[in-house]
């Protein structure tokens, strides 16, 4: 993915960055991005998958939005009770573009978990309710 190709699908310019430093960042958000897929490899970005490529440089733009971000600590309440914790910025990044972007990572995700934290039903052992 090139910096014209990242302005493309993020309307985002990056133009501080050296041919080197692109590469290499390119290259470390595909392994990231890979793993949150669940794939061995990813896939080499050409025009059958330019919703791939959408995706990549979505998250490299959410990555970049939350770098450094890993010091702070981010809190969530419900009624009386409050959780502090620390996330990861590639987490964060990919927590973001699953809201916008699920249709594209269910399309390529190996994982076959999905983003539903709830179900309606309990399934254990190909069993409904774990009988």
């Amino acid at each position: 993915m090139t910096q014209d190709d990242y302005k493309l699908y993020t309307g985002q310019t990056v133009s501080q960055y050296t041919d080197t430093e692109w590469t290499a960042l390119v290259s470390i958000a595909e392994m990231r991005l890979a793993s949150f897929l669940c794939l061995e490899a990813f896939p080499e970005l050409d025009e059958t998958n330019r919703d791939l490529a959408m995706l990549l440089a979505n998250f490299m733009a959410g990555v970049f939005k939350h770098q450094g971000d890993d010091d702070t600590i981010d809190s969530k309440s419900v009624r009386n009770f409050t959780i502090k914790f620390k996330s990861s910025s590639a987490a964060n990044a990919f927590s973001q573009i699953s809201q916008q972007y699920g249709d594209i990572i269910e399309k390529y995700s190996q994982c076959k978990l999905g983003f539903a934290v709830e179900k309606s039903k309990r399934c254990c052992c190909g069993y409904p309710y774990g009988f």
